[in-house]
């Protein structure tokens, strides 16, 4: 990967610098710099071993223990340096966590995985003789959630195997990361300042800083949808598949309306706008549409419909999603309140959306040489019952609103928009 000292010095950065003054500045030191590529080398050697990422790791760790100093110095904030858990953003300048509970460093997972790979049985001549022995070690070692394995990789559709991410609740890590990085922007543009140099800095490190936002932004929308996936063997009690709650599924969608959906006017800075030619209206909108994408998708309304057919399942329908969303973004339709640019720019995002969903755009084909052959292979329609039906009655439902509130408004853009 080239330039790692820049990679991690921006994560170090945006995460960490309320935290460690060493991290307010351009250039770090050799030693803090030393120590951030120390932790990187530890984890490629871990692949060199043989172990795989574990991006499910820091989801064992409660949140509000990356904020006990003793406990989270003690123990790290996430059992595995295999995880991409990066740094401990949900800590605050007033835990006082040094170093050692910031930085990932070798854990209990990584301990327990060596040892899995590496110890010896000599008792036994073939891997059948050993399985039963080995079973009943793995099953005794779980009772541990520290040595949990999120396999990130292969299991994408758990919103405990999330990358970038520290913490078993990604609503209220996310909320603490907020908070630092408004401390981040707060004091960008002296923390970037090198002396005979432009703007360069400052224009790098709000697109780390948006980037960050948007991180925690999409760990909480993966909630949406979310499967858990937990591996038994059939000695074990409890379910494989394992629907993440309708209460914490619905908790994720007023998460979003109040940090992304209003307007996160904190981003907005137009000292730095001035100074870097980065625009308010766009920085905002790459934002709300990337997460709308990412969410309004097939897989996850699909996920949604999937639910509810699993047993001891609260479903959260699609229909509901979509009515909590259409209540987030078209506030205004009940407050009769206008609706400034920042909101019509969203609501504009989110129809054309749904209306993607109900008209795909059509396969652009390459273009062919004369006389080429070509064998047209047809796709299924991979939406669920009740995904199109759904998006549709919500549209319909939203079109009647719309026009109950342009009639009463006075305000022209309102109207027109």
């Amino acid at each position: 990967y080239h330039n790692v000292m820049l990679l991690i010095r921006n994560w170090y950065f945006v995460q960490a610098a309320p935290l460690d003054a060493r991290a307010r500045k351009m250039v770090f030191d050799d030693e803090l710099m030393g120590q951030l590529i120390r932790f990187v080398s530890s984890h490629e050697v871990g692949h060199t071993l043989g172990l795989r990422h574990n991006f499910g790791s820091s989801s064992s760790v409660p949140v509000e223990k990356l904020r006990d100093k003793a406990w989270v110095e003690a123990n790290g904030h996430t059992p595995s340096i295999m995880d991409y858990a990066r740094f401990n953003y949900v800590a605050q300048p007033e835990d006082n966590i040094s170093e050692k509970g910031i930085f990932p460093k070798i854990g209990f997972y990584d301990d327990w995985a060596i040892e899995w790979g590496y110890r010896l049985f000599p008792q036994y001549n073939s891997p059948e003789a050993e399985k039963t022995s080995l079973n009943k070690w793995v099953m005794e070692k779980l009772k541990d959630k520290r040595l949990w394995f999120g396999d990130g990789e292969g299991n994408r559709d758990d919103p405990r195997n999330l990358t970038e991410q520290v913490g078993d609740d990604a609503v209220l890590g996310s909320t603490y990361g907020i908070k630092n990085l408004k401390r981040v922007l707060a004091n960008l543009e002296a923390w970037t300042k090198e002396p005979n140099e432009d703007y360069a800095n400052l224009s790098m490190m709000y697109g780390e800083v948006t980037t960050q936002f948007n991180r925690y932004n999409n760990h909480v929308a993966r909630i949406i949808g979310g499967i858990m996936k937990t591996p038994k063997m059939v000695e074990e009690p409890g379910v494989v598949y394992e629907v993440v709650s309708k209460a914490k599924q619905k908790e994720a969608v007023q998460y979003l309306n109040n940090n992304l959906f209003v307007t996160p006017t904190w981003l907005l800075n137009n000292d730095i706008y001035a100074k870097t030619g980065l625009n308010g209206l766009t920085e905002i909108g790459k934002l709300q549409s990337g997460l709308l994408n990412n969410m309004l998708n097939s897989n996850t309304l699909n996920h949604l419909v999937e639910a509810g057919t699993l047993p001891g399942a609260s479903n959260y329908t699609v229909y509901e999603l979509l009515t909590d969303l259409k209540k987030s973004i078209f506030t205004e339709l009940s407050t009769r309140k206008p609706i400034d640019l920042y909101r019509r720019q969203l609501q504009q995002i989110y129809v054309e959306d749904l209306n993607r969903l109900l008209n795909p755009e059509p396969v652009k084909l390459p273009e062919l040489p004369a006389g080429a052959r070509v064998t047209f292979v047809p796709q299924e329609n991979n939406d669920m019952v009740d995904v199109k039906s759904s998006v549709r009655a919500s549209l319909e439902s939203l079109r009647t609103e719309v026009k109950a509130a342009a009639n009463s408004s006075a305000d022209q853009m309102t109207i027109i928009h």
